[in-house]
């Protein structure tokens, strides 16, 4: 059971790397071919860099006013889709890359993170305000 907002993260964390140590695995038995595997690699790494940045600025701005929360928030939304955008078209221009895997990849791991940063809303809610909810 998760309990707090360190273990969402350590749970998060560990479910993710466990997915690309397999997808690793898979390319090493060369399941996938390199061009599929660099792609996975891609998507769930811009999907990580999103995640991180919206988990920064959650930190960041969670025990401010609310003014300043919803505008970290929402900003964020903004500047971090503004920042995935950039990074998936510099990425089908210059990179060669298998764009199915790339794409699934990167909806992924946004869908997965963005569960954990809603859980890790909730859980930082809880804990400010108590468990009376």
């Amino acid at each position: 059971m998760i309990k707090n907002e360190n273990h969402l993260l350590i749970f998060g964390f560990t479910i993710s790397f466990s997915i690309i140590f397999l997808i690793v695995i898979i390319r090493f038995f060369a399941i996938i071919d390199g061009i599929l595997f660099k792609s996975i690699l891609f998507g769930s790494t811009f999907s990580l860099l999103n995640f991180l940045i919206g988990l920064l600025l959650i930190k960041y701005s969670i025990d401010k006013s609310e003014k300043v929360f919803l505008f970290a928030l929402w900003g964020g939304v903004l500047l971090r889709l503004i920042l995935g955008l950039s990074l998936i078209l510099i990425s089908f221009i210059f990179l060669e890359i298998n764009t199915y895997g790339f794409i699934f990849s990167i909806l992924f791991f946004y869908v997965f993170y963005l569960l954990i940063e809603i859980f890790y809303l909730n859980l930082r809610r809880k804990s400010h305000f108590g468990d009376e909810q």
